[in-house]
């Protein structure tokens, strides 16, 4: 194994808005009277918005990207600066999303979901890779980072 991908969650608020508009763009490209490029280009709009992710790809060289995706397919990747982990934890906790780009904001800025988190810690300071609802998911990432960089896990849930 080279590299690990773990893949960024959005906001619950952030999803439903991407699918109301989804719905009504596939919906006015079928019931409105607009020119027909406006409606395509409303929908190819609304589709990059819905399948846009964000994820950390941690490598074995410790060399990583943020890539930055539209249904799986990478647009491009930037470099994501980490310090190299003394230990691999997975946490239990409760988390805030932040709302604040674009017309979301207007729904509200922040929103609190109890969540599992695996996260870097190199002493006394933590960088969270990844977050998730299940924990066998987040157990999943850990492992396989553990495996990956030859780092012990810790499992915080356990306590």
């Amino acid at each position: 194994m080279e590299s690990v991908i773990c893949k960024q969650e959005r906001a619950l608020k952030a999803r439903i808005l991407t699918t109301i508009v989804l719905v009504v763009s596939i919906a006015g490209l079928f019931l409105t009277s607009e020119p027909l490029q406006v409606r395509v280009l409303f929908l190819i709009g609304a589709l990059l918005v819905f399948g846009f992710s964000v994820s950390y790809k941690i490598n074995k060289n410790f060399i990583n990207q943020k890539l930055f995706s539209v249904f799986g397919i990478v647009l491009f990747e930037i470099n994501l600066e980490l310090e190299f982990p003394n230990y691999v934890s997975v946490y239990s906790g409760s988390f805030s999303v932040s709302n604040e780009w674009g017309a979301v904001s207007g729904i509200g800025t922040k929103e609190r979901h109890e969540k599992f988190a695996v996260r870097f810690f190199t002493d006394n300071r933590k960088v969270t890779v990844y977050k998730t609802n299940k924990y066998k998911n987040a157990f999943s990432i850990a492992n396989s980072l553990s495996e990956l960089l030859d780092v012990e896990i810790y499992d915080a849930t356990k306590l």
